[in-house]
């Protein structure tokens, strides 16, 4: 096998497909063999460094995956082979990392070894990994690169372990004495003094290292001489090192924001001197980077007390000690000073200063709100007029960046000033201003468009309508100005006429043809004008009407049109799967905006594209949105189309690993049960058997099972007592649903049992409703005391969400209202822990949730004094 094995490395190198195979194939029938012979490939210093590198490369990848299951599978696979030939290969690995006979080598040891140390480390095996590591960074013998080497391995490991935790849940924690060894080689080679490269790989290592060294920072000693490390770091005279000690402080900003008191002034001192002198980009970039950081975390913490402020609660921690607004005085005035440097060629997508200072002052402008507008506007008014472009540019630049901070109230008076100086400088000579102002105007809209008067409105309308045929760069922000001001105006129930009605048809018009310019893929143009053509069309009045009976035809015919295109390359390809996406989305728009009359003499037209429309690969979600809403606007007059679509819908239903068309198709069962009703009786068995297969089938996106388990309830409101020869199976599938419980300190998986415990109340509503409703409701009747249980089970439940509360109450009225005239359940229904489910729903601060209460505790009193 071994020269055999070393040919196929090297052809893999270069993408040879049989190569790939062969190693493929050796690996299902040996694993442990071919682990072996890697190794020894990788330990072997009379092999080339290509092979060499591709067997490094190779145990890294046979032990690296993406999803959950592949993870575990690959890891337990490494765990199950004999400790005695995990050792030889582990042995060969790090006599390889030690090796200077080819210094570019040690980097993809590195790789494998530390593929190797996330199995193992955290089940206190291979002890002496992070010993033998810390040797090669200590030794003064050691050549320099596998000092790095040795570096990046720890730096690895700490990367890894992150992601391996994230993807497959809980891992036992490395033992406290690895975590020590390894962060003191790391800031060890981070301290002045040594090496640049070794500096700057300690650097990177320490950066990977910080999201799982709590216990350490928690400590003020250590905590102290890490930060010291990192900010002297931030002074080094090499960029690339201070730019990589900035990323480290922006960690630590995130994931320790409450102990960076003691080094808030130092963090202060070294960004903005660098923000004002530094001669790097990227280093400046980096040390706006930690405001942008400090800026978030506060906004949260803000808004966390503002919503306990509201409830009357009180917060264990202390008030947000707010960094930001205390540096915004010096610090805004150093970022405004940076717009200038934008990019000359507003073809020119390349991140640049003006990008990331602008991003630095919307997100401080959201943290501070109304308090940064003094620091702003005078820099807005002393440069708007400049006659410099780049001063013009850079001042509206600054008015967008704040728009997204202060109220309406408090910035209303500039906004309306700006109106006519931004119209205006749609006109500007110079492209980049133009284009600002263009992005300007669609930040006005889409946060302050309450605060514009109908004729401001009429004007900036006029304006975007006109920049439609400019550059792609222009007419793209164009667009999502008339999306933000439709996405304002759009209502409930459409109003007699509005602001669009007058110029509607030329506006759609303008829009559509923006879709067939030869460079509509610049931009993603032809996507955001497909968005505004839907955003008019569900803001429109109804003295418009009229004009939609017109316009669907005219979007069929494109639809046909691109269901015909012929496809000669992948470019092809994905352009028609677009087109034909945002052409099912406009008649998804334009079905829930008509009446069922209008759309009836098109529908059959309409149908025969959309079914053949789900054939074309990437296009499926959008086509199957539009069938939704072809459903819910014929009702039972879909009926005819419900033996051409369901195998569709079953094929999407049964795409596992689509998380998104698996929400989508359950949500096109939904529309399917409520527009059809009794007449989705046929074909309930096949759609069950696809919905409990999602539900037993562990590889599912945990998203998709709650949509799933509430759409039991639907089927049951559609076909009544039909339900019956599904009531076993769904039972038992809603009773290990009920019984799932989340950590009390994972607010993630908190959330996520909260949605699972709304989708089984919702279905145990709506199949119990269902059953009454079709006249047998004593199929429901045994099942009753694990619905109970549940609910008993979740008054005392302290995490229970306001919605989890909701739907508890009105499964209580449910219960109340079809079946408290028993006596069993009248005596139920006495119980405290009902009660005490309609006496919290009914102090709600949530309006809603009082006014269903008020129904479910009358209907229980009813059921109890009856």
């Amino acid at each position: 096998m071994d020269e055999q094995l070393t040919n196929a490395l090297i052809a893999a190198g270069q993408a040879d497909k049989n190569a790939e195979k062969y190693l493929e194939d050796l690996s299902q029938q040996n694993y442990g063999e071919l682990m072996r012979a890697l190794a020894q490939e990788i330990g072997n210093e009379s092999k080339g460094f290509v092979s060499r590198q591709m067997a490094c490369l190779y145990i890294k990848n046979t032990l690296a995956a993406q999803s959950s299951a592949v993870q575990k599978e690959k890891h337990e696979r490494w765990k199950s082979l004999p400790a005695p030939l995990r050792a030889e290969c582990k042995q060969n690995i790090m006599a390889a990392m030690r090796s200077s006979s080819n210094p570019d080598l040690p980097h993809f040891v590195a790789v494998a070894a530390a593929e190797i140390g996330v199995v193992e480390l955290p089940y206190r095996e291979w002890d002496d990994l992070v010993g033998n590591l810390m040797q090669n960074v200590t030794a003064a013998e050691a050549h320099e690169k596998i000092k790095i080497a040795s570096l990046e391995c720890l730096g690895y490991i700490c990367d890894r372990i992150v992601d391996v935790e994230e993807l497959i849940g809980t891992i036992p924690e490395l033992d406290s004495t690895i975590v020590d060894q390894m962060l003191t080689t790391i800031v060890d080679a981070v301290q002045p003094g040594r090496p640049d490269d070794l500096r700057y790989s300690a650097l990177q290592a320490l950066k990977n290292s910080l999201l799982f060294v709590r216990k350490n920072m928690d400590n003020k000693q250590e905590r102290d001489f890490i930060m010291s490390a990192i900010c002297e770091a931030c002074k080094h005279q090499q960029p690339r090192i201070r730019v990589l000690a900035f990323q480290c402080v922006d960690t630590v900003a995130e994931y320790y924001y409450e102990v960076l008191q003691d080094y808030m002034t130092n963090i202060y001192q070294l960004t903005t001197e660098v923000i004002q002198n530094d001669s790097s980009e990227d280093s400046k970039s980096s040390a706006i980077e930690v405001w942008n950081t400090l800026s978030e975390m506060e906004s949260a913490l803000i808004e966390e007390e503002r919503d306990a402020a509201e409830m009357g609660a009180h917060l264990s921690r202390p008030p947000c000690p707010r960094y930001v607004q205390a540096a915004m005085e010096h610090l805004v005035p150093l970022l405004t000073k940076l717009l200038t440097l934008q990019n000359e060629d507003d073809e020119d997508d390349t991140q640049n200063l003006q990008d990331t200072s602008a991003t630095c002052i919307e997100l401080i402008s959201q943290t501070v709100e109304a308090q940064i507008v003094p620091f702003v506007m005078p820099y807005v008014t002393n440069n708007i007029s400049s006659e410099n472009w780049r001063e013009r540019d850079a001042a509206i630049v600054a008015f967008m960046a704040i728009l997204d901070g202060p109220s309406t109230a408090d910035v209303g008076q500039y906004v309306d000033q700006s109106i006519q100086v931004m119209l205006q400088s749609f006109q500007d000579n110079n492209v980049v201003v133009r284009g600002s102002a263009v992005h300007c105007v669609r930040k006005i809209c889409a946060h302050h468009l309450s605060g514009l008067s109908a004729d401001r409105l009429n004007s900036i309308l006029n304006a975007v309508d006109q920049k439609l045929t400019d550059r792609p760069s222009i007419a793209a922000p164009a667009c999502s100005a008339i999306y933000e001001i439709c996405q304002g105006l759009k209502q409930v129930d459409p109003p007699p006429t509005n602001i669009l009605s007058a110029g509607l048809v030329q506006l759609i018009t303008h829009l559509m043809s923006v879709t067939d310019r030869p460079d509509s893929s610049e931009h993603n143009i032809r996507v955001v004008a497909m968005s505004a053509a839907c955003a008019v069309i569900q803001a429109s009045a109804m003295d418009v009407n009229k004009v939609f009976a017109d316009l669907l035809p005219a979007i069929v015919q494109r639809l046909e049109a691109a269901l015909a295109q012929q496809v000669v390359s992948n470019d092809d390809k994905e352009f028609k799967a677009q087109l034909i996406g945002q052409l099912s989305a406009l008649i998804q728009t334009l079905y829930q905006r008509m009446d069922k009359a209008d759309v009836l003499p098109q529908t059959d037209r309409v149908m025969t594209c959309l079914l053949q429309a789900l054939n074309v690969r990437n296009a499926a979600d959008e086509v199957f949105m539009a069938i939704s809403a072809v459903v819910s606007n014929l009702e039972e007059d879909f009926a005819k189309y419900a033996e051409s679509f369901v195998p569709a819908l079953l094929q999407g239903l049964g795409s596992l690993e689509l998380t998104n068309l698996c929400l989508i198709c359950t949500g096109g069962v939904v529309d399917l049960c409520g527009g059809l009703g009794s007449l989705i009786q046929p074909f309930a068995d096949s759609i069950m058997e696809a919905m409990f297969n999602i539900i037993r089938d562990v590889s599912v996106h945990r998203d998709v099972k709650p949509a799933v388990i509430s759409c039991f309830g639907d089927m049951a409101m559609a076909i009544g007592a039909a339900y019956q020869p599904y009531m076993q199976l769904t039972m038992m599938l809603l009773m290990q649903a009920s019984q799932q419980q989340a950590p009390a300190d994972n607010e993630d998986m908190i959330a996520f049992i909260n949605k699972l415990r709304c989708a089984v109340l919702e279905a145990y509503s709506g199949i119990l409703v269902g059953l009454a409703e079709g006249g047998a409701i004593d199929g429901f009747f045994p099942n009753l005391p694990n619905v109970l249980t549940f609910l008993s089970q979740l008054a005392t439940d302290s995490t229970k969400d306001e919605t989890v509360l909701a739907k508890s109450v009105t499964l209580l009225g449910d219960i109340g209202h079809e079946m408290g005239a028993r006596p069993e359940v009248k005596q139920q229904l006495t119980q405290t822990y009902v009660a005490q489910l309609i006496r919290e729903a009914l102090s709600s601060p949530n309006e809603t949730i009082r006014a269903d209460s008020q129904w479910a505790a009358q209907v229980v009193e009813n059921a109890v004094k009856s």
